[in-house]
């Protein structure tokens, strides 16, 4: 039943194969924890869910993993119920912990501006930083593009989101120029992944994964010296937009959000930008009028 669950958000939803992998992996790990308890799904009850819960809570699993987990299994269920197979869900009333609000953790310009202008990123590396910045891509979107969705003369990418939703983001001149360089020294077009591992003598391999993203930008701490992620220059790309003016509609559909509620966190971001530049102004003494 969990395949035709799976395989029912794939084309009824849209859900990305990365989004299924976490689904499934969420929703096996449940139902293995009350395997030898109660073999069949339909047997799990409110006080097992309450149970699995407190085991999490013992694994110090974060509330945003726990509420992710949850949600999971909760469709799940909703979908075995719809299907008739299940006549109450264990979890309909449940009461999830609620969710931390934390601001994003966001890089300054000239942070950015560093670590663009850094000769310790390869071509490829630039390429990356330009599209999870300049473009403010997820990383399920970087690793899926093909060369085709770059369109060098209009100046614009075509990426294809959350939910099957395709949307066009405008290149600037520098993602551009970084794009073409790198197309021109890796000879790619067309179908190919614009993401390839290279060996020596330039020889291309696999696409590169989420994994290896996440690795590569953790590694650029070096150069600008702190943590960073690429949901990190999502934000950056975001927070920056808001603070030189942009309207929210427009940042909501180059991220590609379907509720505005969710890009209005930025605007917390940015309010707390301009209190800073209000202090930097106005904390300071003013100087006496000279005589002169």
């Amino acid at each position: 039943m969990l395949s035709e669950y799976l395989n029912h958000l794939s084309q009824e939803r849209g859900y990305s194969p990365n989004t299924l992998e976490a689904y499934e992996r969420d929703i096996l790990e449940f139902l293995n924890y009350h395997e030898p308890l109660r073999p069949q799904m339909i047997q799990i009850n409110r006080r097992d869910v309450n149970r699995y819960l407190a085991e999490l809570r013992n694994r110090r699993n974060a509330t945003t993993s726990i509420l992710r987990k949850i949600s999971s299994i909760k469709g799940f269920y909703q979908y075995l119920q719809v299907k008739g197979m299940l006549r109450d869900n264990p979890l309909a009333l449940l009461e999830l912990p609620k969710r931390r609000k934390t601001l994003p953790k966001v890089l300054s310009v000239g942070e950015m501006a560093r670590l663009l202008t850094s000769d310790a990123l390869s071509a490829q590396d630039k390429v990356i930083v330009e599209l999870l910045y300049a473009c403010g891509l997820r990383v399920s979107e970087l690793v899926d593009l093909r060369v085709r969705v770059i369109d060098m003369g209009g100046g614009y990418i075509r990426v294809m989101g959350k939910g099957g939703k395709e949307r066009l983001i405008p290149l600037g001149e520098v993602s551009l120029a970084v794009i073409q360089q790198y197309l021109a020294d890796t000879s790619l077009k067309g179908d190919d992944p614009l993401l390839v591992n290279v060996e020596g003598r330039g020889l291309l391999k696999e696409p590169i994964n989420r994994r290896e993203i996440w690795q590569r930008v953790r590694n650029m701490r070096g150069i600008i010296g702190r943590d960073v992620s690429p949901h990190t220059f999502r934000h950056s790309f975001a927070t920056h937009l808001l603070e030189n003016g942009a309207d929210l509609r427009v940042v909501q559909e180059l991220l590609g959000h379907s509720d505005i509620s969710t890009t209005q966190i930025y605007t917390q971001i940015s309010k707390r930008h301009v209190k800073q530049v209000h202090r930097n102004v106005f904390d300071q003494p003013l100087d006496e009028p000279s005589d002169r």
